[in-house]
């Protein structure tokens, strides 16, 4: 339970940032101006702003949710998956919302949008801001010039000049080990940690496993099985997915 609530506060706090209330607050404005289905005949410029604005948070909460619950679930798929999960997700559940809204607004029980065609034109409104989340997150993430260590040793605080040896994943926690023979333990998905790793040369050995090309010493195999080993004794299993990155580098043959 307690790893649960650890692994959904550390969704949070990936999902609700700056960069998700700019997505809302551009958003809000374009169909506030535009006034698309009669809202800008029906209301005023301040209407359809306070109108849009309520509808599309409620469509943020209901995206977050669904990215809390996905996440555990899908946590060894690519990130664009969980994007698409998210999008469905928020256009099931959220047509029927948008029509019941819809109603007590126009006072009218038939709306003119069914709610499939709803959560249709919601499922592509969500890919688009998705599109437009990923595309602000490039843009004021982007370094203004060459790094000279990993984002994900200053994430953790770790003293000048140490380098990484490897990232391991372990349930909803990543360990972390550098060259000063330290060891870290951070809350957040491996996937993410090795996207953070932007100057060591490494490669993902094993789905729960990242290391530093410095530190394969050689690629054996035992009982019929690949591991690679390192030089501190330690020895990580390679997965089958993972050996041509292994053979990419010149590590294993072929």
């Amino acid at each position: 339970m307690k790893k649960q609530f650890s692994s959904v506060i550390a969704t949070l706090k990936e999902t609700v940032t700056l960069v998700i209330f700019f997505v809302w607050l551009i958003t809000t404005a374009v169909v506030s101006l535009s006034g698309p289905f009669g809202t800008y005949e029906a209301l005023s410029l301040s209407g359809r702003f306070g109108y849009w604005g309520a509808i599309l948070a409620v469509a943020a909460v209901i995206a977050i949710v669904a990215r809390v619950v996905w996440r555990p679930i899908i946590k060894n798929d690519p990130p664009w998956f969980e994007d698409v999960l998210v999008a469905g997700t928020l256009a099931i559940g959220f047509g029927p919302v948008a029509v019941f809204f819809n109603a007590k607004v126009w006072g009218v029980q038939e709306p003119t949008l069914t709610w499939p065609l709803v959560s249709l034109i919601t499922f592509l409104i969500g890919i688009g801001s998705v599109v437009l989340r990923h595309f602000i997150q490039h843009k004021t993430l982007m370094p203004p010039k060459a790094r000279s260590r990993d984002r994900l040793l200053d994430r953790i605080g770790a003293p000048e000049g140490v380098r990484l040896k490897r990232v391991s994943s372990d349930n909803h926690h990543i360990v972390i080990k550098t060259t000063d023979n330290q060891v870290y333990r951070e809350l957040m998905r491996l996937r993410d940690a090795v996207a953070d790793i932007d100057v060591e040369p490494g490669i993902c050995v094993h789905r729960s496993h990242w290391v530093a090309l410095s530190q394969i010493t050689a690629v054996e195999t035992t009982d019929g099985r690949e591991h690679v080993s390192m030089p501190c004794g330690c020895k990580l299993p390679v997965g089958p997915k993972y050996r041509s990155n292994l053979v990419e580098v010149g590590k294993l043959s072929a």
